[in-house]
């Protein structure tokens, strides 16, 4: 591996001009044609990590994320990224794919690469995980979209229970009493709190529960598929649908489609965080958007204090949703 030394072995000057050449200080006109000329033969790499080791600066900042793949997390990070990349920083991205252990192998992991702070959007690990793989490691991190429950760090969500509550609410006041929902799986806090918020609105509204209307699965398209089927295929359908996520909202509109089951007249669907599909049909479908890109600037503004020193205790945000009718 070619070092600095090898750099300046090359171009008849010492290392500490190289470092000075590399970390964008004066240097003489000859002296740095002849580095670029070493460095171009000998095809040096800088290593960001050594080469910040002593300040324990990298200016990178780690992200993890469920995926990448979804509208709704590529806004989140793209906002996010651009605040970072305004500050100096770059970001390091993984994707765990609602895998367990790759969670837990990617947050060991970018964690102990050097980066000067993380963001991360957890799904399966406890406070105990997080504290046993976080543990003598002074790393900031900022939560968002979600948060582990115990966690002492910074978060910024949305107000997930508060926004189905009332959609569910606007859905009553139309007419509906036997409102179905299509659920994330139970251990993804955003998952449970939108389940909250229906439930809540059951309460207020006088509707008595029925376990039938309850659809939970996977944030997946398949699930929004069969979910539709499995509705409009008991004995007594809904009259409306609440799908609280992106895909399964797709999955549900599909299913209906494929099987002739006619929107609105035949079952009402409404959407969690899909405005370009949802706005796209005829009639347009009602639903609840996510500030996703406040969302990411938040998480930012919170990881960058938490940089420049502010030590104050975790900080919890919640940003409204708007229902788009």
């Amino acid at each position: 591996m070619t070092t600095i030394k090898d750099v300046a072995r090359l171009a008849g000057v010492s290392p500490s001009t190289v470092s000075k050449y590399i970390n964008g200080g004066h240097v003489r006109l000859e002296n740095l044609e002849a580095i670029r000329r070493a460095i171009d033969k000998l095809d040096y790499r800088v290593n960001p990590f050594a080469r910040n080791l002593k300040a324990r600066c990298s200016r990178s900042i780690g992200v993890l994320l469920p995926s990448i793949s979804a509208s709704f997390y590529g806004a989140v990070f793209m906002a996010l990224d651009k605040v970072l990349r305004e500050r100096g920083y770059h970001t390091m991205i993984s994707c765990y794919n609602a895998n367990h252990g790759l969670e837990r192998d990617y947050l060991n992991y970018l964690i102990s690469t050097g980066v000067d702070g993380l963001v991360y959007m957890p799904e399966d690990l406890t406070a105990d995980e997080f504290g046993e793989l976080t543990a003598g490691r002074s790393v900031p991190v900022v939560q968002v979209d979600r948060m582990i429950p115990g966690v002492a760090a910074d978060a910024v969500l949305t107000d997930n229970a508060e926004s189905v509550q009332s959609a569910m609410e606007r859905m009553a006041a139309q007419g509906h009493r036997r409102i179905a929902i299509i659920a994330g799986p139970k251990a993804v806090l955003t998952a449970q709190e939108r389940l909250a918020g229906y439930l809540r609105a059951l309460e207020a509204l006088n509707i008595l529960y029925d376990d039938t209307l309850v659809i939970s699965g996977e944030l997946s398209f398949a699930t929004g598929y069969q979910g539709l089927l499995r509705l409009m295929g008991s004995g007594n359908p809904p009259t409306a649908i609440f799908s609280t996520n992106y895909d399964m909202t797709l999955g549900a509109v599909t299913a209906a489609r494929e099987r002739g089951v006619r929107i609105p007249e035949d079952i009402d669907i409404w959407g969690y965080d899909c405005v370009d599909i949802c706005r796209m049909m005829t009639p347009p479908l009602p639903v609840l958007h996510q500030p996703e890109r406040e969302l990411g600037r938040q998480t930012a503004k919170y990881l960058i204090e938490r940089l420049e020193g502010y030590s104050g205790p975790p900080r919890l945000t919640r940003l409204k949703c708007e229902l788009i009718l």
